[in-house]
């Protein structure tokens, strides 16, 4: 009996590796630019607070991970993932906002699985399937050429198909109540064609040009509403789906030290995007975007401030319309960078707007270290509100987020994500297996 729960723990233990490895570019990087740092203890008021949780399960996770050591769990999840991504084959493992249960798939290197990786490595063929039951089923593939003929240029067509049972809608503005809560069936169709050219690991600029198709279907289920029950009366754009077209320009500067667990440098996404509706769909608009973020390490690599600005502006052209699945949108943890961004303290999709801005700021402290696993500690705050036209910002409605979280990384990848967050809503509570930024 006691051998079956060892090996049962062995197992559990080695799924949650596989989920951090799903994100991790190359686990055998240096993660140190030093020794390996020192668990002293940083006398701030802040960070002492921080600790005061984590004492409290502090001996079991000291024992679970002396023996992972001693059994060498790590190594072998490892091993056995590098052994099936030699074939060709990535499993992945991750936590949505719109989600209960895990997003689980693989992804398929058709280069490495035919044997032809080593001769013709700047090819990339890949495809992938993930599922989460009863609510996503996603599609994706990607076949493209990178630095074409030595240079920095490169260019992929790539096919997505989204399917979502339960996608929540709770109206447009700045003041709508969570009482008024519908949720959608959506498919969507995405194909497109995309040229860039990478000037330096950390600048890049990408073009692109896309077909997009929204099926949408209304009905209530699980205590929600229909939403053309809820909203009748008032005009929602892109009620019944539709086509579109659009183009969009992307630049992206990112000198981060490591993206999953930065502790200095920073990222900074700047794009527009023309969108143009195809038959009988009325869409017609721009969008503009601003993703940036700064991280400082505060006199040592355990302290890190990061701080984040986030703004989106879709403007209609000449009397065209802004499907709502087109808005801007806030609420969640921000799991995913094609849907909600990250506003804690509120439900995934909450806001939904033409218009949104967002502030986040987060002080992340690394309680403790074992070998390469890293344990952070963070107190956040979040401060965002969606609008429509520029005249009708108001101050009055933004909306906080604050909270704590712990951070359980390897190899400077996150494995676990623990976050509470309260605003004026409620008490939110995340177990992710990514940082929102």
């Amino acid at each position: 009996m006691i051998n079956k729960h060892k090996k049962l723990l062995t197992l559990v233990l080695a799924l949650l590796f596989f989920a951090g490895s799903s994100y991790a570019q190359d686990i055998y990087a240096p993660v140190y630019p030093h020794e390996p740092l020192k668990a002293k203890n940083l006398k701030d008021p802040v960070s002492a607070l921080l600790e005061i949780p984590f004492r409290l399960v502090r001996w079991p996770i000291d024992q679970s991970l002396v023996y992972i050591g001693k059994r060498h769990i790590d190594k072998k999840a490892f091993h056995i993932y590098d052994k099936i991504k030699g074939y060709g084959v990535t499993p992945h493992i991750a936590f949505t906002d719109s989600a209960i249960l895990p997003l689980v798939g693989l992804e398929l290197d058709l280069m490495t699985m035919t044997r032809k990786k080593v001769e013709h490595p700047d090819v990339v063929a890949n495809a992938s399937v993930r599922y989460a039951m009863h609510n996503l089923f996603i599609v994706d593939s990607k076949v493209g050429v990178n630095r074409i003929a030595g240079t920095g240029l490169y260019t992929f067509g790539n096919f997505n198909f989204d399917h979502r049972s339960r996608e929540p809608f709770y109206g447009i503005g700045p003041r709508t109540s969570l009482g008024d809560s519908s949720s959608i069936r959506m498919e969507t169709v995405y194909l497109a064609w995309n040229a860039g050219y990478e000037f330096s690991p950390s600048l890049n600029v990408l073009g692109t040009f896309a077909f997009k198709e929204n099926q949408i279907k209304h009905r209530a289920h699980d205590g929600k509403g229909d939403m053309t029950e809820i909203f009748a009366g008032q005009d929602i754009p892109g009620i019944h789906g539709g086509e579109e077209l659009n183009w969009k320009m992307e630049l992206v500067r990112d000198t981060r030290n490591t993206k999953d667990e930065a502790s200095k440098g920073s990222y900074q996404k700047l794009s527009v995007k023309l969108t143009e509706g195809v038959d009988s769909t009325k869409a017609r608009f721009l969008t503009y975007q601003l993703d940036a973020a700064k991280y400082f390490s505060l006199k040592s690599p355990r302290r890190v401030l990061a701080i984040r600005a986030f703004g989106e502006h879709n403007d209609e052209i000449n009397h065209g319309t802004i499907p709502f699945y087109d808005m801007a949108r806030l609420g969640g943890m921000g799991s995913s960078q094609r849907t909600s961004v990250a506003h804690r303290a509120f439900v995934y999709n909450r806001f939904y707007g033409e218009s949104a801005i967002l502030f986040s700021l987060e002080y992340r402290y690394a309680i403790w270290e074992y070998r390469d696993f890293r344990l952070n500690a963070s107190v956040f705050w979040d401060e965002g509100q969606v609008f429509n036209e520029f005249n009708k910002f108001k101050f009055s409605d933004f909306r906080e987020s604050y909270g704590l979280g712990f951070y359980l990384s390897y190899a400077k990848h996150t494995l676990l994500n623990f976050t509470v967050a309260h605003g004026d809503e409620g008490t939110r509570v995340y177990v992710k297996n990514r940082v929102p930024f």
